[in-house]
């Protein structure tokens, strides 16, 4: 038998697009929380901040770069690798029944919009894609100044 590399398929614009506007919005939920975690209060430097989501964006791809439905969490309480066993620790990925129990009671009225939208089945075409872009880098400036060239520099950094 013999063995051949897998081809790795190019991501078509849209997806690439979209993979642009999603760690654009990271970056602004972040900035938004003032880089603290929304679980347990630790800021940046002490701990590193990640960009979550909410519903998931591999199930709600038309909310996948909506800042609201980002959280700004600290990574042991956004991933926890290694800890998932631990009766003690929570974290948004290994207890998902009960993050979005806390997600609800600490943001209700947000739990509800995005329950809503979550039901709306929008088509995520390049235009769609193109205009979060504009929608996203006019947000992010208002809080940052304009960032724009180093948003395209920084984008395959950090989210």
């Amino acid at each position: 038998m013999i063995k051949t590399k897998l081809c790795k398929h190019s991501k078509s614009p849209t997806e690439a697009l979209r993979k642009k506007c999603v760690q654009l919005a990271k970056r602004i939920a972040r900035a938004l929380a003032n880089y603290t975690c929304e679980y347990c209060g630790k800021k940046e430097p002490q701990v590193r901040t990640h960009g979550s989501h909410i519903y998931s964006e591999g199930v709600h791809l038309s909310m996948s770069a909506d800042v609201d439905n980002i959280l700004c969490l600290c990574a042991t309480h956004h991933m926890a690798a290694g800890m998932w066993n631990r009766a003690d620790h929570w974290s948004w990925h290994n207890s998902p029944a009960e993050a979005m129990e806390w997600f609800k009671e600490n943001y209700p009225e947000r739990y509800e919009t995005l329950k809503l939208r979550a039901r709306e089945n929008k088509m995520c075409d390049l235009k769609f894609w193109q205009d979060k872009w504009v929608e996203l880098n006019n947000k992010y400036k208002g809080i940052s100044g304009n960032w724009t060239i180093q948003i395209f520099k920084g984008l395959s950094k950090n989210n």
